[in-house]
């Protein structure tokens, strides 16, 4: 019996441990636009996004190719609030959910609740919806102005050249 519940509370753990970090890893080699800002984001980090509505970069990802699209998005105690809408070429916002039908709902039991719609680096969760798309906000306003990348060092032969 003790065999049995380590084993379920090691398997929970991993589940929660990589839900957001595996699809981190299992975008190696995306295609797009993703990649740039998720970069951007965690080399340099974020200021906490404040309560109110927000500019955001919204980054689709389908069969390993991603899409930036322009959208508002609005955080209420550090946490996003739906609808998130999405800029269209008329200059009007529609929902994304006329876009996106739902949540894929095996995934989402997987997910911790409280923390689904918390914002961390400037960055949402990755969210995949029941078509296999996977969406996740970015927050231009939050992101540092440091570059946060360090400077690699010349060889020892050009700058040492003088010693």
């Amino acid at each position: 019996m003790k065999i049995r519940l380590t084993i379920l509370f090691v398997f929970g753990f991993f589940v929660s441990a990589f839900s957001q970090e595996g699809l981190s890893l299992h975008l190696k080699g995306l295609e797009g636009c993703y990649t740039d800002y998720y970069s951007e984001f965690a080399n340099k980090g974020a200021k906490a996004v404040e309560d109110g509505e927000h500019e955001v970069v919204i980054s689709i990802i389908y069969q390993n190719k991603s899409n930036c699209y322009l959208g508002k998005a609005t955080v209420k105690d550090k946490k996003l609030v739906l609808p998130i809408l999405m800029l269209k070429d008329d200059k009007n916002y529609s929902p994304l959910a006329t876009i996106f039908n739902n949540i894929d709902q095996a995934w989402l039991i997987q997910q911790d609740q409280r923390s689904l719609y918390e914002i961390s680096d400037g960055m949402s969760k990755m969210v995949k919806s029941d078509q296999g798309y996977l969406v996740q906000l970015f927050f231009p306003s939050a992101i540092n102005s440091n570059s946060g990348v360090n400077v690699e060092a010349p060889p020892a032969s050009v700058l040492l050249k003088g010693n």
